[in-house]
C-alpha cells in the first residue's frame, strides 16, 4: 500500500505516483469498484486513497451517486495536473534511462502456449516494424510456467490466460475468448453438446499447470464434476499435435476458439459449445510489482493493450 506522505517539520504533502494513477482510474472509470477490479485492489482501498486527499485539500473532488462517482470542479483540476504529472514522470524516466545509458533495447516475453503460437508473433512483427531497434525473445510454456518465469524474473513480462490475481503481480488486460471442444468434422453433433454427453466423450487433454485445463475444471465444478470423471485418452502440451490428433478422429479436445478459427473456417475441425457451460478466456499482460519498466516494455504493452491500436493480432 502507499500513503499521502507528510513533511512532519513544515507540513507538505507529497504525492505518491500510485495515488496519482488511483485517482485517475476512478476518473476514468467514474466507478470506485471497477477501478479497484482494474487495479487488483480492494474497493476499500481504493477509497481510503481518495478520502485521505479529500480530507488534505479540505474538500470533495468526487462527487458520489448511486450510478458512480462524478469529478466536482475542484476533482476536475485536480485530475488535469495528475495526468499531467503522470506525464511529466515518463519523460523524467526516459531521460534518466538515456542520460544513466540504462536503456534496453532487448525485450523478453513469456507466454502461454495459445497466445504465443496464434497472435503474439503477430503481434512482435507489427511493432517490430515501428520499433525496428528493439529486440523482442519470445518464451513459450504453459501458463502456470510463465507465471513462475515472471516471479523468478527470467521475464521481463508474461502474457498468460486465466486468473493471475497476486499481491505481487500487476495485471492488465489484453484480450477475451472462450473455451470450445473440438472434434473431428465428421462429427455428427452440430453446433452445441450435452455436459453429460460431453463427460463421456474421449479426450485430449492439455497437461497440468496450462491455463486451459485450469478453467475448465473450473466449469465443471460450477456443475458438480470434477477433471477426474472425463474420459481422458491422452494429454499433449503441444497445441498443433492435439490438432492433428483430433483431426485423425482420435477424440475431441477443449482449445481456446483463438487456437482454432482457421481449422473451423476451413472445415477441416468442428467447433461445439457445451450447453449451460461458459468457460470465459481472460488473456492479460503481468510483471512484478516491485520491478520497474524500461521504456521499450513500456511501449510494447501499450502497443497491445491500446484499444486504439488493437495491435494483438
Amino acid at each position: 500500500m502507499f500513503n499521502i506522505v507528510r513533511n512532519l517539520e513544515d507540513g507538505e504533502i507529497v504525492l505518491d505516483s500510485n495515488q496519482l494513477k488511483i485517482f485517475c482510474m476512478v476518473t476514468r472509470l467514474q466507478s470506485f469498484s471497477k477501478a479497484a477490479k482494474k487495479l487488483h485492489m480492494s474497493q476499500p482501498a481504493v477509497s481510503t486513497h481518495v478520502k485521505n486527499l479529500e480530507e488534505y485539500y479540505q474538500g470533495q473532488l468526487f462527487d458520489r451517486t448511486p450510478q458512480g462517482v462524478t469529478l466536482t470542479k475542484a476533482g476536475e483540476v485536480f485530475h488535469t495536473y495528475a495526468l499531467r504529472l503522470l506525464e511529466v514522470q515518463d519523460e523524467m524516466e526516459q531521460q534518466l534511462e538515456t542520460v544513466f545509458k540504462h536503456e534496453n533495447n532487448q525485450i523478453v516475453i513469456g507466454a502461454s502456449t495459445t497466445i504465443g503460437n496464434v497472435s503474439l508473433p503477430c503481434s512482435i512483427y507489427l511493432f517490430k516494424e515501428q520499433y525496428p531497434e528493439v529486440e523482442l525473445c519470445l518464451n513459450i510454456a504453459n501458463a502456470e510456467e510463465v507465471l513462475n518465469m515472471v516471479m523468478a524474473e527470467e521475464v521481463d513480462i508474461g502474457v498468460v490466460e486465466g486468473d493471475t490475481e497476486s499481491s505481487s503481480l500487476k495485471s492488465l488486460h489484453v484480450t477475451s475468448d472462450e473455451l470450445v471442444l473440438i472434434v473431428p468434422p465428421q462429427h455428427p453433433a452440430e453446433g452445441v453438446i450435452t455436459v453429460q454427453d460431453f463427460l463421456k466423450h474421449p479426450l485430449i487433454m492439455r497437461e497440468a499447470g496450462s491455463g486451459t485445463r485450469k478453467i475448465l475444471a473450473t466449469a465443471l465444478a460450477r456443475h458438480g464434476y470434477s477433471v477426474n470423471q472425463l474420459n481422458v485418452i491422452t494429454e499433449m502440451k503441444n497445441t498443433y499435435a492435439i490438432k492433428s490428433a483430433v483431426e485423425a478422429g482420435l477424440g475431441g479436445s477443449v482449445m481456446p476458439l483463438l487456437a482454432v478459427r482457421k481449422e473451423a473456417y476451413t472445415g477441416t475441425l468442428k467447433v461445439l459449445r457445451i450447453i449451460d457451460m461458459d468457460m470465459p478466456l481472460i488473456f492479460n499482460i503481468v510483471y512484478p510489482n516491485n520491478r520497474p519498466l524500461t521504456t521499450k516494455t513500456k511501449l510494447f504493452i501499450n502497443f497491445l493493450t491500446d484499444p486504439e491500436e488493437n495491435c494483438l493480432c
